[in-house]
């Protein structure tokens, strides 16, 4: 009896889930084999479940850090379950499990109007715009259907095709600009020494004219064949005091708050290009230079660059589009500043991004911490 009564407290024990309690040994005898078949299924049941939550523990880490934007809706449309980059898209970062979905989804139309319809697909949704791919997956949970959406952020990538279509075109027109500006130079120069020697002034002003005009459209194709050819960075710590020093003595601004103290890699001649655009950029925009600030923020992944100024800021047409190769709003622009210094923080593998805030434009560059960066607590001085 006592035996039963054993091995049945073992049975209730794997019942409840508790994987760790054998049976009393001492109690068992002609049983024991029995005894030995259910400490093997709880071994293995212990083993299976060690496994199970590993998996699950893995599944809700990728879910947390994905930067795909995930909704798991009921057969009724209410949330069930999201996860941080589908609260930051569509909740302003705050939780809405419970919610119905269409209630959200109503103050995005065009996210609203593809569900609607059923179709998949390229979206333009967020603020600023960026653009995301849609995907709905159809299933039966617990018998019960339910709804995954999926929502992939495809702008870094679209924007990295696009440059590279860029590039390839401008690689072409410049090759072939060059060919016909190199005789057209020697043309130009050797007809204005012609022109001196039989003293005709007004074919010597005509060749000038045409020597001038060559060498100013020669300095515009080179600023664009820079953009197409810019090479992979070389990273190197960056010397802040230093690099401040060089960008003050070209462009006046304020430098708000202090120097990051930690190690961050870069490569410094790009990075220098990066930021004297945009402190060329924000003197252009009308701003008193006094008004013009520079600022770091340091977080553990990544490294914000915030240049404001108080130019007024940018319309929202000319935000949309600031960052597409050739286009511009001044009168002399070539249309690749900011698409220059964009294409440099995403080969740093960090991002660009533009906003009107108080008395103008903040300009923000994210450069990531390097994975071969092992210095990260340390602080760097240096000598201004």
């Amino acid at each position: 009896m006592q035996e039963i009564e054993a091995l049945n407290l073992h049975a209730q024990n794997l019942q409840d889930g508790s994987f760790n309690v054998d049976a009393n040994r001492q109690l068992l005898r002609e049983l024991k084999p029995l005894a030995e078949v259910l400490q093997q299924m709880s071994a293995q049941l212990r083993q299976e479940r060690a496994t199970l939550y590993q998996r699950e523990l893995l599944l809700d880490t990728v879910l947390q850090s994905s930067p795909s934007a995930m909704v798991l809706t009921d057969q009724t449309g209410r949330v069930l379950m999201t996860n941080p980059a589908a609260r930051v898209l569509l909740h302003q970062g705050r939780k809405f499990e419970g919610l119905l979905f269409a209630e959200l989804t109503a103050k995005l139309p065009e996210l609203a109007l593809a569900i609607q319809s059923g179709q998949q697909g390229l979206l333009h949704l967020g603020e600023p715009v960026s653009i995301w791919h849609l995907s709905v997956s159809s299933f039966s949970l617990n018998q019960k259907p339910h709804q995954l959406y999926l929502l992939k952020p495809m702008t870094r990538e679209i924007h990295r095709e696009e440059v590279k279509a860029w590039k390839k075109l401008l690689r072409v027109i410049g090759h072939e600009l060059n060919n016909t500006l190199a005789p057209l130079s020697s043309m130009a120069y050797s007809g204005q020494l012609v022109a001196t020697q039989l003293q005709h002034t007004q074919l010597q002003q005509i060749f000038q004219t045409i020597s001038e005009r060559q060498q100013h459209l020669n300095q515009f194709l080179q600023s664009y064949i820079q953009f197409a050819k810019l090479p992979a960075p070389a990273l190197a710590p960056v010397q802040w005091a230093r690099l401040i020093n060089q960008l003050q003595d070209q462009y006046e601004f304020e430098l708000e708050g202090d120097l990051p103290r930690r190690i961050w890699l870069a490569d410094p001649l790009q990075l220098s290009q990066l930021l004297l655009n945009l402190l060329k950029n924000a003197h252009e925009s009308g701003s008193d230079p006094e008004q013009i600030q520079l600022s770091f923020t340091e977080m553990p992944d990544q490294l914000l660059i915030h240049i404001q100024d108080a130019g007024g800021g940018m319309t929202s047409e000319a935000l949309a589009h600031a960052m597409v190769p050739f286009y511009t709003s001044k009168e002399n622009g070539s249309g690749i500043g900011l698409t220059l210094c964009r294409d440099i923080a995403e080969a740093h593998g960090g991002s660009l991004s533009l906003q009107n805030q108080g008395p103008g434009l903040l300009v923000t560059v994210a450069l990531p911490a390097s994975a071969s960066h092992s210095g990260a607590g340390n602080s760097v001085t240096e000598q201004a």
